[in-house]
Parts: structure tokens; C-alpha cells; sequence
């Protein structure tokens, strides 16, 4: 059984302090732009693997600089994974979870389980037991359609699915999931961690039996890829964060379904992965330049963050690219030896965390 204690109400993610350390725009872009990274793994190889586009790129060199085509897929690109045998695992958009080889070449794919066509393929981690696990976003929309999947406000669709490492065997572990963007294996092996952008919640479901535990019921943001660091820590980003506003036109039907038929998608109401403003867009309750200055405490249509979680799923550190920051729509974390790298689809860049302590892949 998992025990019930562990739920943490509320964490704090926002915890207003800003020491050096904490300011995830003195982050170091790490190569050129890439065009809408949505997710990064290091493969056996000791190249870095990032999902663009319906592409993934393998990045080579000490900061990752020299680039190339890895494989180029039928769809948009999300999760990625490194199975132990150095396969890569990829989720792409309408195909569900395909395995290439380390030419790139497709030795494998799960495109449904339960009779059901695995259409939003959201993230996927591997176990220690070579064991993996996948997110079904929604049975409605396809990933690129994360906005409108938020404010068509629908029952949560989303699925946890369990499947061997040769692909096999598929089985779905949990339903009723809204939107689970993150998957990760905890520490000791023996649960898996899901993150629900939409619920704004972790749980943690038992790898044994049907057991579940909330750890954490109402974080500040629209919680973001999951990944296992030293030590039983978890690495968790965070793409956007909540706004009463946003809360507010959620619950606005009658305005929510007018303002999707008659205003173009990035002008909606609602949380956003680019920082740049956009002149024809909604004010966001003081979210406008004044003197030609942003205000970093302005109420935040997107924003930078990312958050060190201890075994137990409580916050130790958090990094933040406020309102007025430069590293935004953060898609996911990865420890690589010393270093933690991250991706901001927002700005189109892969980018170093400033750090001051090293931590170790898990």
C-alpha cells in the first residue's frame, strides 16, 4: 500500500526567492537555435537526442553543438526515451510509441492497446527492469493541440499505459488522466510518477498492484516532463503557469466557446510557451510594456520554471525565468552527469541550468 501521508497539498513551487541560483535566464544556450525542441535524452552513444518538428536531431560535441538529422518521422515528435539496449524510444503525434535503431531506422511501434489507437502520445520512461511506460494525453486531440485540449474543458481522457520492452503486452495501468505530460519511474523501482498538466497534480501509481497516492494535489503551473536525477531526486519542468484569469474564462463557457470559434489560437485567453509579446494579444490583466519595460511581476502568460523534487516528491529548489525572462515554455530536464540541460520550446533553445551543486543521472 502506498501510504496516504505522502500527500503534499499545495507545494509551494512559487516560493517568491530569487538568489542567484535561482534565475533560470543566467541559463547558457548550449549551440544554436533549435526551432520547438519538446524533449532531450542522452543516448548510449553519449550524443544528445532532441524532438523538433517530426524530426530528431543528434547533437554531439562538449556543449551539444554539432547537429544532424537522427530520423525524420511521420508526425510531430514528443517524448523520448533510451531503452538499455540503445534503442530510442520516441512518441510521435497520430502514430503512437516507435523504437528506432541507432541508425535511426523504426525496429518497432505500440500504435494501440485495449483496441484503442494511441493518437496523443505525450511521454515515455523506461524502468530499471527494462519495463515501459507511456502517456495517452486525450482521446480528443493530438499533442500540438495541448491549447485547445485545455480549454475545450472536456472530461480527462488521458491513459497510463505498461507495455514490455519489446514493445509487447501493452496494458493500460490508469484512466482518466488530464493530460499527462510527465512519466518517470521513481527512485527505488517501485512506482511510477505521473504528471497531470490539467489536474496540476502528481500521483504515483504502484508498479505492483492498482495503488495510488497523490503527492502533490495543486502546484502553481501546468506541470511539464518528468526525470529521475541522484539520489531518488526527481527533475520536474513546468511549461506555463496558472492565472486567475485563465481559471476564470475556463469556468466562462459561454465566452471560452465563443472566443475559440472567432479568435485565431495565439491570441486566446490562456497560458502560452513564448515570451515575446505579440501586439494583437489580450492584456492578460497588466501584461503590457510600459516605457518599454516589461514588468517581471506582471501577471504571467508564459514564463520559465523548473523544479528539484527530493524522493518523497517535496520541492528543495526551483529556477525561474519570470514574465520579462528570456528561457520560457520549458518542456523538460535532463541531468547529464554534472550538468542539467533543459529545452525552452518558447525561445527554440537548449540551454545549461545554473547550478551551484552537481548532480548525477539516475
Amino acid at each position: 500500500m502506498l501510504s496516504p501521508n505522502r500527500e503534499l497539498h499545495g507545494i509551494p513551487v512559487l516560493d517568491g526567492a530569487f538568489s542567484p541560483n535561482q534565475r533560470l535566464d543566467q541559463a547558457r544556450q548550449l549551440g544554436d537555435d533549435i526551432e520547438r525542441p519538446d524533449d532531450i535524452v542522452l543516448g548510449q552513444d553519449g550524443a544528445l537526442y532532441v524532438s523538433t518538428g517530426n524530426r530528431i536531431l543528434r547533437c554531439a560535441g562538449a556543449d551539444f553543438e554539432t547537429r544532424a538529422v537522427f530520423a525524420t518521422l511521420e508526425g510531430p515528435v514528443g517524448g523520448l526515451a533510451c531503452a538499455p539496449d540503445g534503442r530510442l524510444l520516441a512518441c510521435v503525434s497520430g502514430a503512437g510509441l516507435l523504437a528506432l535503431s541507432p541508425s535511426g531506422e523504426a525496429v518497432g511501434k505500440l500504435e494501440s492497446v485495449g483496441g484503442e489507437k494511441i493518437s496523443c502520445p505525450l511521454s515515455v520512461t523506461v524502468a530499471p527492469d527494462g519495463a515501459i511506460y507511456l502517456t495517452d494525453g486525450s482521446r480528443n486531440n493530438r499533442p500540438e493541440l495541448w491549447l485547445a485540449d485545455l480549454m475545450q474543458n472536456r472530461a480527462p481522457s488521458g491513459r497510463l499505459i505498461a507495455c514490455n520492452s519489446s514493445l509487447g503486452d501493452a496494458r493500460v495501468r490508469a484512466e482518466g488522466l488530464a493530460w499527462p505530460l510527465g512519466v518517470v519511474v521513481s527512485g527505488d523501482g517501485r512506482e511510477v510518477w505521473v504528471a497531470e498538466s490539467w489536474a496540476h497534480r502528481l500521483t504515483a501509481f504502484s508498479r505492483a498492484g492498482d495503488d495510488k497516492c497523490v503527492i502533490a494535489k495543486n502546484h502553481t503551473g501546468y506541470p511539464a516532463r518528468l526525470v529521475r536525477g541522484t539520489d531518488g531526486e526527481i527533475w520536474m519542468a513546468f511549461f506555463a503557469l496558472r492565472t486567475q484569469l485563465t481559471e476564470f474564462v475556463l469556468r466562462e463557457r459561454g465566452f471560452c466557446e465563443e472566443m475559440m470559434r472567432t479568435v485565431p489560437p495565439e491570441l486566446w485567453i490562456g497560458p502560452a510557451l513564448d515570451g515575446r509579446l505579440n501586439p494583437r494579444e489580450p492584456t492578460q490583466i497588466g501584461r503590457i510594456k510600459k516605457l518599454g519595460i516589461q514588468k517581471p511581476w506582471a501577471p504571467p502568460r508564459s514564463y520559465g520554471l523548473v523544479a528539484r523534487l527530493d524522493a518523497q516528491g517535496g520541492v528543495t529548489e526551483t529556477l525561474h525565468s519570470r514574465v520579462d525572462g528570456r528561457v520560457h515554455g520549458v518542456m523538460a530536464v535532463r541531468p547529464i552527469g554534472s550538468r542539467v540541460l533543459a529545452v525552452s520550446k518558447g525561445r527554440d533553445c537548449l540551454v545549461e541550468l545554473p547550478l551551484g551543486r552537481g548532480v548525477q543521472e539516475g
